[in-house]
């Protein structure tokens, strides 16, 4: 079983609630999305082809035996669009057979419902801004676990910020799943999201791209 890799690289875990964790990611290669701010535009076609073991030795390899608790060894499994891979759920479930723990970064235009349910799943719904806004899997909500998978939102502009609470409360998600809202780095103002989160009650969790704040937007690898 092959896969086109982009890159495999020990970093840490930039978002989510997991931020701050060390991580190993495994950036598959392709995506049939193309947002205006996307920063991995290299893994739409650069990558090798690699088979399953191969992978999963190189994992064992990096992070060594698994453990237990919230500093166990961590992998995320992103892109790219991952699941735009047929066997990414294959991939997906030789890490849980490994015993680490598993993250999957997905745009929610795939079907997630192959997804082992063990995997934490991080979906990115995207908004109108992104200009990608109508490829989204309605079904996918059907897959997501409260406590465990998160639903991201990347945010260009204050309409977009509109958009995305009037879709969370259309849906009635705020009080179900864990909601991440995000600015895109160099395009809408972080702190007059941060506050605008603040002013609304708006019970959702902000970020910023930790490895960009450390690294800057263009360094790979990190």
């Amino acid at each position: 079983m092959n896969f086109t890799v982009n890159e495999i690289f020990f970093s840490i875990q930039g978002e989510g609630s997991r931020a701050g964790r060390p991580c190993l990611f495994i950036r598959l290669t392709g995506c049939p999305l193309r947002c205006v701010y996307c920063d991995t535009t290299y893994a739409y076609n650069e990558g090798d082809l690699r088979e399953l073991q191969d992978v999963l030795d190189e994992v064992q390899a990096t992070l060594g035996p698994p453990g237990k608790g919230p500093n166990a060894p961590f992998v995320e499994v992103t892109g790219g669009e991952p699941l735009a891979h047929p066997n990414a759920p294959a991939l997906l479930q030789g890490l849980l057979d490994l015993g680490y723990e598993v993250a999957l970064e997905t745009a929610g235009s795939q079907d997630v419902s192959k997804v082992p349910r063990a995997v934490v799943k991080i979906l990115d719904r995207k908004t109108p801004g992104s200009g990608e806004v109508d490829h989204w899997l309605e079904s996918n909500l059907t897959y997501l676990t409260p406590g465990q998978d998160e639903l991201k939102f990347v945010l260009c502009s204050e309409t977009d910020y509109l958009w995305a609470k009037d879709w969370c409360e259309t849906h009635g998600l705020l009080d179900t799943l864990d909601i991440l809202f995000s600015p895109v780095w160099g395009s809408l103002d972080a702190a007059w999201l941060a506050e605008r989160i603040v002013a609304d009650h708006l019970p959702v969790r902000f970020q910023l791209q930790l490895h960009k704040l450390l690294w800057g937007p263009n360094r790979r690898g990190v």
